[in-house]
């Protein structure tokens, strides 16, 4: 108890003033100092072990002065939450209807990880009905519902078995969207539960990770067909990985823990993003004159088809799905690795006989094109964009370090890429498709000679720019003796010149 001779502290009524917890509320720090300039000093006792029956004062006017959470933990996340920019302070906290103050830990994730997988899985449900409705013209059904887990889970990379074959080759671009959810689940989480040391930011991710897998998990059950059916085991172990990935990212960035190792990430890999950007660039516009030249064909095949409005947005979708995979096979095919169909490699001097076709697109020619080849200058060029993105250091170890880990990512990055790029369709023909491993190779060695070339232009224009220019005048035109440097009269007045006691004795008035 705070007394002066027996007599409570008329202001503080007992808060903790010497806290330093609660000393940072202001409103606690205005009575307190003003109970000290009426000649009331608090003791050391502490507001914690004076009992209910000391702790005088409404519940309203100590709520309106702080939160009513004060658990060490609840007044621990409020100090790390005052101290940073963009929180809320401990006198304005989140306050819900039924709780103010950060949620347990292991409560805001589960529910953040239930919340993720329910919206991602209901959004695919409904845009699958309304496209089995309108496009197939069939009424909804259950069987419409299991297509639509199956298509969350697809997004998801995970792989189907369907009949004799297993379907491998997945729309992987379709990631971007569990993605985007996934990262809103975990900015919330960071942000209700006060996320604020890595241990907590460890247990969050592996309970957002283990609420969204067993949701997953209960997909791949749910959306078994008679023809395909997901694997559960991938299903579970794929959407664990991707939750805890991107939600312990995205709580990271929230809550600003280890901003220093982002920044400087970013500036070790952006020489090799640069690269990564002229490789998708290239092969995008690869792949845009590769349509344009068969636009007649793709027309063709689309009237067949016959989608309609809903039908034509779904494979539009469809085809964004595969964008990341035709780009990896425009780049194999132009830099002559080729594409590799039912054990046939497909290059740009050894056509296939018959048309394969993706989603009404026709994906590999079908006669001799070798002017593709020039495509080889694409990594060439994206070497030649990551070393001078790679900067020019004065030590020649830190030019070399610089450039070989940028090599480094981009090789690690072009495995990836080419990893989703192959995969099987089904059965048959379609057995396995895709680039063949060389394809890695090749585009490395092209990087690497960019490297080179960009070093050796470098180098060659130093020495261009660092020449010496000599001016000699032509001597047709020289008419005057004295200005022709090979004259005597020249080489006569330029011993003069450097010999200045011979030209005072030869002077008139030295005689």
């Amino acid at each position: 108890m705070w007394s002066v001779a027996g007599v409570l502290c008329p202001k503080s009524r007992g808060r903790r003033c010497g806290d330093p917890l609660d000393a940072a509320n202001p409103a606690i720090r205005r009575v307190c100092a003003t109970d000290r300039a009426d000649g009331c000093e608090p003791s050391a006792v502490s507001r914690a072990s004076q009992g209910p029956a000391n702790r005088r004062g409404s519940s309203r006017s100590r709520t309106a002065s702080r939160p009513t959470n004060r658990t060490s933990t609840g007044r621990e996340a409020d100090r790390i939450k005052s101290t940073r920019t963009g929180w809320a302070a401990p006198t304005a906290a989140v306050t819900s209807f039924w709780r103010s103050g950060p949620l347990p830990l292991p409560l805001a994730a589960a529910a953040a990880g239930l919340w993720a997988a329910l919206t991602g899985l209901v959004i695919t449900v409904v845009v699958t009905l309304v496209v089995w409705i309108f496009a197939a013209g069939e009424s909804a059904s259950d069987t419409a519902m299991r297509v639509g887990a199956d298509i969350w889970l697809t997004a998801h990379g995970v792989p189907f078995v369907v009949g004799e074959g297993v379907w491998t080759l997945l729309p992987w671009a379709w990631i971007v969207f569990p993605t985007l959810v996934l990262w809103a689940a975990g900015r919330w989480v960071a942000h209700r539960a006060a996320v604020a040391y890595p241990k907590s930011l460890a247990v969050a991710g592996a309970c957002l990770g283990a609420t969204y897998a067993a949701v997953a998990l209960l997909a791949a059950l749910f959306g078994t067909l008679s023809g395909a059916a997901a694997m559960p085991a991938r299903a579970a172990l794929h959407a664990a990985v991707l939750g805890f990935a991107v939600s312990v990212t995205a709580m990271a960035w929230r809550a600003q823990m280890g901003r220093q190792v982002f920044e400087r990430a970013w500036h070790l890999v952006r020489p090799a993003v640069g690269a990564l950007a002229v490789l998708t660039a290239g092969a995008g516009a690869v792949l845009a004159a590769s349509l344009l030249f068969s636009h007649s064909t793709t027309s063709d095949a689309l009237s067949q088809i016959g989608p309609g409005l809903f039908g034509g947005l779904a494979l539009f979708l469809a085809w964004l799905g595969y964008l990341p995979a035709a780009l990896m096979w425009a780049l194999s095919y132009v830099t002559g690795a080729g594409v590799a169909v039912a054990g046939v490699t497909v290059t740009p001097w050894a056509p296939i006989d018959a048309r394969v076709d993706l989603l009404g697109v026709q994906l590999l020619p079908t006669t001799e094109q070798p002017w593709w080849l020039v495509g080889t200058l694409i990594p060439i060029g994206a070497g030649i964009v990551l070393s001078r993105l790679a900067g020019s250091p004065t030590r020649r170890r830190d030019w070399i370090l610089a450039r070989a880990g940028a090599v480094a990512v981009v090789l690690i990055a072009v495995d990836l890429w080419w990893a989703i790029s192959v995969g099987r369709f089904g059965a048959g023909r379609l057995e396995l498709m895709g680039p063949p491993p060389v394809v890695i190779a090749l585009l490395a060695a092209g990087v690497v000679l960019g490297v080179l070339l960009e070093l050796a232009g470098t180098w060659g224009w130093r020495h261009w720019r660092d020449r010496k220019i000599i001016d000699l005048t032509d001597r047709q035109n020289i008419d005057d003796p004295d200005l022709d440097p090979d004259s005597e009269a020249a080489e006569h007045d330029a011993d003069d010149k450097q010999d200045p006691d011979a030209q005072e004795a030869g002077s008139p008035e030295r005689c």
